[in-house]
């Protein structure tokens, strides 16, 4: 078994702090597209949390939104729903921000705590396969422990 990054320690905790048991997969693959992480782990890509970073200029907030993996984000309509004013985070943002590089963008473990939001999409499967800290590993989760480990707020942004 491969050792784990510190980057994937900081997910195991933040979720164990949580009552939350993950066990990550480390994969001799890449993971950061969607693509890439349903065939790694044999699942179909639609139940892949895909996690995008924004940056939210009016409140200075970090933001991630969890979508399905073939799914992208509706600006327009996240921005009537929620009033935050969001730009797509650059790679630089993301680490700062986060810990995490693109690709590899965990549910939990950031340096900055985001405000969370789900597309209903996700709410739809029982079990979902998220992030876990680098561009090459992954865990699977239930969408309930999701939910309830970052409290994200569910809406049709697709």
């Amino acid at each position: 078994m491969k050792k784990k990054h510190n980057s994937q320690l900081k997910v195991v905790d933040a979720f164990k702090q949580k009552g939350i048991e993950i066990d990550i997969l480390n994969l001799d693959v890449s993971t950061k597209t969607s693509q890439e992480a349903a065939d790694a782990v044999g699942c179909d890509i639609e139940q892949i949390a895909k996690s995008i970073v924004f940056f939210e200029s009016i409140q200075n907030k970090l933001v991630q939104i969890f979508v399905s993996g073939p799914n992208k984000v509706n600006l327009e309509s996240f921005q009537n729903q929620t009033n935050l004013r969001i730009e797509k985070a650059d790679a630089e943002y993301v680490r700062e921000s986060t810990g995490f590089a693109i690709g590899g963008v965990a549910p939990l473990g950031h340096k900055n705590r985001p405000l969370y939001f789900i597309d209903e999409t996700l709410i739809d499967f029982h079990e979902v396969w998220c992030a876990a800290g680098t561009p090459s590993s992954l865990f699977k989760l239930k969408t309930e422990d999701l939910l309830k480990a970052t409290e994200a707020k569910i809406l049709n942004i697709i």
